[in-house]
């Protein structure tokens, strides 16, 4: 066996600990992948070696660590406006219908939106995005747009709001002209603080109910894909029933969801809506 290569018996260990922490199935193809990612934390960490990494995670009594390896396992790339039409509707049909429905006095004056799995934010804010450049919601309305993740160091990320070319490949000149300045290290562009303070990020396992809400919309895109269908189940029910009557859902198409999202009205292929509300 390559000893830069985790051994079969703790290539499993570590698949266990990490489908118990967060759902997700690390596929046996991804033996390289998850050695190199744990290959560091024994460097930072100066332990021997996977063996006694895995001791120090099972002990149980280093919560920094345990955070840091969750971090080292979930990490996902994303970047602005991935698919670019959800944010056309969020700002060009889905907030109109709840200013008509506030006005015919049959919902408040808010709006809430929940990002879950946000990573490094790019979702969240680029929600915050499509709803400033339409004028929504108008003024007087209450905002309430939440990220969150099961990684730390991206969490942290999203907080600083601060990117690089590759998350805002997909974004106009015009809209890095109005929402982005230069400013902070090189190569990189920080998001205005008109949009940043509107959003906010904290930890949060889709494995665990979500004790916020409800939410007029949820976006749950390309984390799901990593889990298997029992964990799919759980995630999904805690999902749904942070759903506002009336609320819409927003999933990736790779989620593997679809026969489990039955409960909701679909709308379109990637779209689903609560019953109430109305």
């Amino acid at each position: 066996m390559n000893q830069d290569l985790l051994p079969d018996d703790l290539f499993e260990s570590f698949r266990a600990m990490i489908y118990r922490a967060t759902g997700i199935r690390i596929p046996e193809t991804k033996r390289v992948m998850l050695s190199n990612r744990l290959r560091r934390r024994v460097v930072a960490t100066g332990v021997g070696g996977f063996a006694e990494y895995f001791a120090r995670l099972s002990a149980g009594v280093d919560r920094d660590e345990q955070a840091r390896f969750i971090d080292a396992v979930t990490t996902r790339e994303t970047y602005f406006f991935r698919d670019e039409h959800h944010f056309r509707w969020l700002a060009g049909r889905f907030a109109p219908e709840l200013v008509e429905r506030a006005r015919r006095g049959r919902r408040e004056r808010s709006m809430s939106i929940w990002s879950a799995a946000s990573s490094g934010g790019e979702e969240l804010y680029s929600a915050l995005i499509a709803l400033a450049e339409a004028h929504q919601p108008p003024s007087g309305w209450a905002l309430h747009a939440l990220g969150t993740d099961i990684s730390d160091a991206a969490l942290e990320s999203a907080r600083a709001a601060s990117f690089g070319d590759r998350s805002l490949r997909s974004v106009t000149p015009e809209v890095l002209r109005r929402w982005f300045s230069a400013e902070g290290p090189p190569g990189r562009r920080s998001l205005r603080e008109e949009l940043r303070r509107r959003a906010s990020f904290r930890r949060h396992n889709l494995l665990e109910p979500m004790r916020d809400g409800p939410f007029d919309c949820i976006f749950l895109k390309n984390v799901l894909i990593y889990f298997d269908p029992a964990s799919k189940k759980v995630a999904v029910g805690h999902v749904l029933d942070a759903m506002a009557p009336g609320g819409y859902l927003v999933v990736g198409p790779t989620e593997g969801i679809f026969s489990m999202l039955d409960p909701l009205e679909r709308v379109e292929g990637w779209l689903y809506r609560k019953a109430g509300g109305d």
